[in-house]
């Protein structure tokens, strides 16, 4: 099977490099230029098809993950125990890399500049330094017998008088880097933080006494690194029983997980995790227990909203709790939970009377299309006056969520195949399927002259000003608020005040009933409004444009004075 490569980029000299960008949230916790790390990993493969391409792109992929791996148990606070067995893996590690670079003679910028930053150690405990020598342009050019001497002595000297925060700040970075190359990720503020740095010290002594007695002409053989985890072993992200998980931040490494995630629904579900912190009085997961989300439960169930009603089981369950439910069952994957306590919380939801149908009737349409019409308020914006009079029409001829609608943008507006369509789009904003469709435009939205506002409106977002926006953000406000204000101008202006109904979505219900009435193909009506296929076999293929103007075309007008 050919390997998918993804997340090159080619140079026109024929050569292509590996450039893939690290999650925005996490770059403060990768090491690199800048206050918050670096953004994008670039590493150089040569050129396409030549001999070991894909093995470079593999290790570039997988130094992607490994650090991306890492950066996220960081932020989740998600440390590996420094432990006997770790101490001895990472001084192990640091031994073998030290004699194998003395044994082909790669004493390079690391390793000098290792010896000036012990040799730094020395001067500040009063300890005299071996003879160096710099180049004319002054720059650290320590033989290696000279380099190894320093950190041999430097060692020794911090040992000898208990510098025990010098040898740490010797060897922290050392201990870091040698860890993560292991794939651990150690705590620096962990007490036995400082067995690590003294076990790499008294190491480095060793490894040094080594690397001169081979200048001397002994033999000292090079070890090997430590074996790899054998398969099926227990993984090292298995929380230590006790340890800290903490929850916002185990719901933000979950959202970041989760590509698919819209940043509305991002922002709404964490602020559900803030308000279970509130209540708990903590934030470990690891403490979060089936009865405290019992107890927050009932309450959210008990108290009444800001508006002073009741809050629906419906909200509780498929927001509050499915939000919890989600981070901690990301944690379970991710070895951080032995256990998903949200899975055994249930919401009881009563059955809801219904009193009519969930679409508009013909009397409620004629009203808010008609309503519609009416010439705006003198201080209404261009943009919410433009709303009010084009949204309800389009969501009544396309039986789109308004949301779709609200963000359309100029460009969305095209002629394809010589039918003008909406082309409804991911990359204007939320999609609910995440896919692009075309709709193409019914002619009595043309006839009332929509095409004449989009030209005068040019490119960019019909029906709110995006200049408007105060805070930066990946969720749109904005198209959420045009959805608010149509749905609160339905209830108190046009006066369709029935609770059983939705002031916006009802449309999406009535696209639905009409296109049974007039013999619309159920995929059709699917295609045209965006709903998932219900069988396997109507994935396959979509409808042609021509197909979905003709059933378009079967909709009848509204008949609303005046249009």
């Amino acid at each position: 099977m050919a390997m998918l490569v993804k997340h090159i980029l080619r140079h026109p000299s024929g050569r292509v490099s590996f450039r893939r960008q690290y999650p925005p949230e996490l770059r403060q916790f990768i090491a690199g230029p800048g206050a918050s790390g670096p953004t994008v990993l670039k590493v150089s493969l040569g050129k396409e098809g030549s001999p070991g391409f894909l093995s470079r792109y593999e290790a570039a992929q997988n130094r992607w993950e490994a650090t991306v791996s890492l950066a996220r148990r960081q932020a989740l606070g998600d440390y590996d125990a420094i432990d006997a067995p770790l101490i001895a893996e990472v001084v192990e590690t640091y031994r073998a890399a030290e004699l194998n670079a003395d044994s082909m003679r790669r004493w390079d910028r690391e390793a000098k500049d290792r010896a000036l930053q012990v040799g730094e150690a020395m001067e500040r405990a009063g300890i005299a330094l071996p003879p160096t020598t710099t180049d004319r342009a002054g720059h650290w050019t320590r033989s290696v017998r000279v380099a190894a001497s320093v950190v041999a002595e430097a060692g020794r000297a911090l040992r000898a008088n208990g510098d025990l925060e010098g040898i740490v700040e010797v060897w922290r970075t050392t201990a870091i880097a040698t860890a993560e190359k292991r794939g651990r990720l150690i705590d620096t503020r962990a007490p036995a933080f400082e067995r690590l740095c003294v076990a790499l010290n008294d190491a480095a002594v060793s490894v040094h006494e080594d690397m001169l007695r081979r200048l001397d002409g002994e033999f000292v053989p090079t070890p090997s690194e430590p074996s790899p985890r054998p398969a099926g072993s227990p993984p090292d992200r298995l929380r230590a029983p006790g340890s800290r998980v903490p929850l916002l931040s185990l719901y933000d490494a979950y959202a970041a997980a989760n590509e698919g995630m819209t940043a509305g629904v991002r922002d709404e579900w964490r602020k559900y995790i803030e308000r279970l912190i509130d209540f708990l009085g903590h934030d470990d997961a690891a403490r979060l227990t089936a009865d405290n989300l019992r107890a927050w439960r009932d309450k959210l169930l008990a108290e009444p909203t800001r508006q002073g009603k009741q809050r629906s089981p419906v909200t509780v369950r498929d927001k509050y709790i499915t939000a919890v439910r989600a981070a901690l069952g990301y944690a379970v994957d991710e070895g951080l939970l032995n256990e998903n306590v949200a899975s055994a919380v249930k919401v009881k939801q009563p059955k809801r009377v219904k009193l009519r149908e969930r679409s508009f009737t013909p009397v409620e349409a004629q009203a808010i299309l008609t309503a519609a019409l009416a010439p705006p308020p003198a201080r209404m914006s261009t943009e919410h006056a433009r709303a009010r009079r084009w949204v309800p029409w389009l969501c009544a001829y396309t039986g789109a969520r308004v949301g779709e609608i609200a963000q359309l943008r100029g460009e969305d507006v095209q002629e394809l195949e010589g039918v003008w369509c909406l082309r409804i789009t991911p990359e204007a904003g939320r999609v609910k399927t995440k896919e692009a469709r075309i709709v193409p435009v019914h002619s009595h939205l043309i006839a009332q002259g929509f095409l004449d506002i989009v030209r005068a409106n040019g490119a960019g977002p019909l029906f709110y000003d995006p200049s408007r926006q105060r805070v930066a953000s990946e969720s749109n406000r904005h198209v959420k608020k045009v959805g608010e204000r149509l749905a609160e101008w339905v209830r108190v202006d046009v006066g369709i005040t029935d609770l059983g109904l939705q002031p916006n979505h009802g449309w999406r219900h009535l696209f639905k009933s009409t296109s049974y009435a007039v013999g619309m193909e159920e995929r059709m009506a699917d295609a045209i409004q965006g709903h998932s296929a219900g069988t396997t076999g109507r994935k396959y293929g979509a409808p042609p444009i021509g197909a979905k103007a003709d059933a378009i075309a079967l909709l009848p007008r509204f008949q609303v004075p005046g249009v």
